[in-house]
């Protein structure tokens, strides 16, 4: 069940993770802002919640960017919450490229998950910024899977943060349920 947790809680952090505080460029989603799930091969799914803050070297985004996560406070139904691991200066830091993809190499998470606490690496945590009037960050989205080395299997963990412009809306929604669509086929198999 720990194992589980770790997972669980590390997919939803580093989906929260997404977010940084700092001078030009900082965009705050939050408080309340995280929305997302975690979904077990085996067992309920869990609904996040929470605020998520990331800085974004350059707005707007006219090539490949850094971008780094500076606060991160999700709490998932099952009672875990998440920060980024206060023990390093740069616990989330990825980059952006021009149509909003981006890549955290290693996102470092620290998780309390009710009966233990502890730190978690997440490797490869891609998602997509979504952009606004004048190249502001209106959203930001992730959706990846974790193999949580416990009785649920894997975890698909899917996170929204943010409010995208109707039309980037529906492509969010479109793209999330066709990631929705795609892990339901690998669980069926």
């Amino acid at each position: 069940m720990q194992k589980l947790s770790r997972s669980l809680s590390g997919s939803l952090l580093a989906i929260a993770c997404l977010a940084v505080a700092a001078p030009a460029g900082a965009v705050a989603f939050g408080p309340l802002a995280v929305t997302g799930s975690i979904v077990p091969d085996v067992g309920p799914s869990e609904t996040l919640s929470g605020a998520i803050t990331l800085d974004v070297a350059s707005v707007p985004v006219a090539a490949p960017t850094l971008f780094s996560l500076t606060n991160v406070s999700v709490l998932a139904s099952g009672g875990a919450s998440f920060a980024l691991d206060p023990s390093l200066s740069t616990p989330a830091l990825g980059v952006v490229q021009e149509s909003g993809s981006f890549l955290i190499p290693t996102l470092f998470l620290h998780i309390v998950d009710g009966m233990a606490s502890f730190d978690l690496a997440v490797p490869n945590v891609a998602g997509n910024l979504f952009f606004g009037a004048g190249g502001s960050v209106v959203g930001i989205a992730a959706s990846f899977e974790i193999d949580s080395l416990a009785p649920a299997g894997t975890l698909a963990v899917s996170l929204l943060a943010g409010v995208p412009e109707p039309g980037t809306a529906l492509l969010l929604t479109l793209g999330l349920g066709a990631l929705g669509a795609r892990a339901r086929k690998e669980i069926a198999r």
